[in-house]
């Protein structure tokens, strides 16, 4: 099994996209100005994908707290840690706290 598709709402779907490439790592795949909508590659083989869409798209007028998980190797986790804090991105573990 693997993550077809996800989608989330956000606030500026620009700074979203950026995020996503050049700190998670995902691959730009196609945004659609007229509804404000970015979709990125995920993993391998283009099987995966994740939309963003913006304030006043149907599903991102309804902001509200969500999240999406990716399976990636402990490598490529304290890397992905290692460039968060690169970016100046407060990460913390879950309880809440700051990570070391």
């Amino acid at each position: 099994m693997h993550l077809y598709e996800a989608h989330l709402p956000v606030s500026n779907t620009e700074a979203a996209q950026r995020f996503y490439v050049e700190i998670v790592g995902l691959r730009f795949a196609h945004r659609d100005l007229t509804r404000d909508i970015v979709l990125l590659w995920a993993g391998t083989n283009k099987r995966s994908m994740l939309g963003l869409w913006g304030p006043n798209t149907t599903l991102g007028c309804a902001f509200h707290k969500c999240h999406i998980a990716f399976d990636v190797s402990l490598t490529e986790l304290l890397a992905a840690g290692e460039r968060l804090n690169a970016a100046g991105i407060q990460t913390q573990n879950f309880a809440g706290g700051e990570n070391d």
